[in-house]
């Protein structure tokens, strides 16, 4: 145990990284297209052959990169059945490999557009119909890149996913790019100061972030009003909590953090509501340029999280080299300084004591 937990959080070989050759001089200017985009529970047919038109639209827009949500594939929620074997649930049933017919279909238009796509989706791995995880694929202009398993399950997640162990960082021509799923960017630092450190501008959250926004409560007749998204600024509370957890992820690493998430109810395909609405929001955060009359050091740019709240893509058109990572370096080097302020050696000592069994549960 011990030995894995400095070797995940500080070693270059635990990062699953794509092999993708890339120019040295990495490319500043990038669109990135994110998905507002409303699942249909439990049909990988309907959703993917939205997904796909999406791609469509946003490659013919000039979008390099396109990131769906957390489980778009096959939306998120589960069945409210405690006693469903956990083969049963949907989640399970749907599993797909990082290179199965869903992330081929995708691949081979990504491909044509020339465009990079990340999406959401249930990973089975290896021949166990069990070995589930909560899972976002990268696919490029040259096919599948590589997945990445969900290190922090939410909640209820754990019920029907395992835990992923290793962070995913792929080449691209803007350098390298790092997935962390939702409550991975939210309530764990370490994996988004872990890309940073690696060189990372962007990091891209596929999300299914709902908390403080209680749409799936306020019914009519058993449906959400509105169909579950956003109406009179009942996104209100849910905005403030998103905006703060990830503008601290700009503001600790100075970096972009690009977020698409899913909206409105998630019914299925017989209209069926399964319990759960989303309130959209896709949006990047990053950082502006720290200059005499600054108020805020974090913009959005060209996305609003309290605006956007229907169905649709979001364009935003960035200058990563806005992205100078500054606490990864010191300002002002000293004969008072033994090595970087940024000390991967000193906190591997922290983690050891933790890692012995000096970490206690509540």
């Amino acid at each position: 145990m011990l030995l894995f937990l400095i070797i995940f959080i500080f070693s270059f070989s635990s990062v699953s990284i794509a092999k993708e050759k890339i120019n040295s001089q990495k490319k500043d200017k990038i669109t990135i297209a994110l998905i507002n985009f409303q699942a249909v529970w439990g049909d990988k047919d309907i959703n993917l052959k939205k997904m796909l038109n999406d791609i469509k639209e946003a490659s013919s827009r000039g979008a390099n990169l396109i990131l769906f949500p957390e489980m778009s594939l096959t939306g998120y929620s589960m069945e409210q059945d405690k006693g469903l074997k956990r083969l049963d649930r949907m989640q399970v049933k749907l599993a797909e490999k990082y290179n199965g017919a869903s992330a081929q279909a995708v691949a081979k238009l990504a491909k044509e557009k020339n465009v990079y796509v990340v999406y959401g989706y249930p990973e089975v791995i290896g021949n166990d119909p069990l070995n589930v995880y909560n899972s976002a694929i990268a696919v490029g202009p040259k096919g599948i890149i590589g997945s990445y398993q969900k290190i922090h399950p939410f909640g209820s997640e754990v019920i029907w996913c395992k835990t992923g162990r290793k962070p995913f960082i792929f080449s691209t021509p803007w350098g390298p790019i790092g997935i962390s799923i939702c409550y991975d960017t939210y309530n764990y630092p370490e994996l988004g100061r872990y890309y940073a450190a690696k060189g990372c501008r962007v990091i891209l959250n596929p999300t299914a972030t709902s908390r403080s926004y209680f749409a799936a409560s306020e019914l009519v007749d058993g449906k959400p009003v509105n169909d579950g998204k956003p109406l009179n600024g009942n996104n209100a509370q849910w905005v403030n909590r998103f905006k703060s957890r990830v503008e601290a992820v700009v503001i600790q690493s100075d970096i972009f953090v690009a977020s698409s998430n899913l909206i409105g109810a998630e019914t299925s395909a017989a209209g069926k509501f399964m319990g759960k609405c989303f309130p959209g929001g896709s949006s990047v955060a990053g950082p502006l340029d720290d200059k005499k009359g600054t108020s805020s050091y974090i913009g959005y740019y060209g996305t609003n999280p309290a605006l956007a709240t229907d169905v649709g893509i979001i364009y935003s058109d960035l200058d990563l080299s806005k992205a100078k990572r500054k606490s990864f370096e010191n300002y002002i080097k000293t004969d008072l300084q033994s090595k970087y302020l940024y000390d991967p050696t000193l906190y591997a000592e922290w983690y050891t004591d933790l890692a012995n069994g000096k970490y206690t549960e509540n």
